[in-house]
């Protein structure tokens, strides 16, 4: 049976951090579903450029064995037609991604729908 793992992320630079993040989620499901960030969010959201533009960022995480797909996120941020398309069975989330929890359960309680979201509470060193 398939399970389908959704993770959302920058991914500027692919660290240990974003290994950690891929390796764990992966094991929560069959398929790996990476949403890297678009340019323009990372502007907003960060206040910064990127160091690499999204799809040389896209090109990076498609590298990594245990992701089954990559794709951007949605053009219009916080409007989550990306769980539509791909349609996920769970949500995993890095332990710093309190804010974007939140604005998905918000998403959820507003459209009547219910994807179940998992943090990862831990960082190696």
């Amino acid at each position: 049976m398939t399970r389908r793992v959704l993770i959302f992320g920058t991914f500027d630079g692919y660290d240990a951090g974003h290994q950690f993040v891929v390796s764990e989620a992966s094991k929560k499901g069959t398929e790996l579903i990476v949403a890297v960030a678009r340019d323009a969010h990372v502007q907003h959201l960060k206040q910064k450029d990127p160091k690499w533009n999204e799809i040389e960022r896209m090109n990076r995480v498609k590298q990594d064995p245990l992701v089954t797909s990559v794709v951007l996120s949605d053009q219009n941020l916080g409007s989550y037609q990306i769980l539509d398309e791909q349609k996920p069975d769970v949500i995993v989330l890095g332990f710093d991604q309190s804010a974007l929890k939140s604005d998905l359960v918000r998403w959820m309680h507003e459209q009547n729908r219910n994807i179940p979201i998992e943090i990862l509470d831990y960082l190696p060193e």
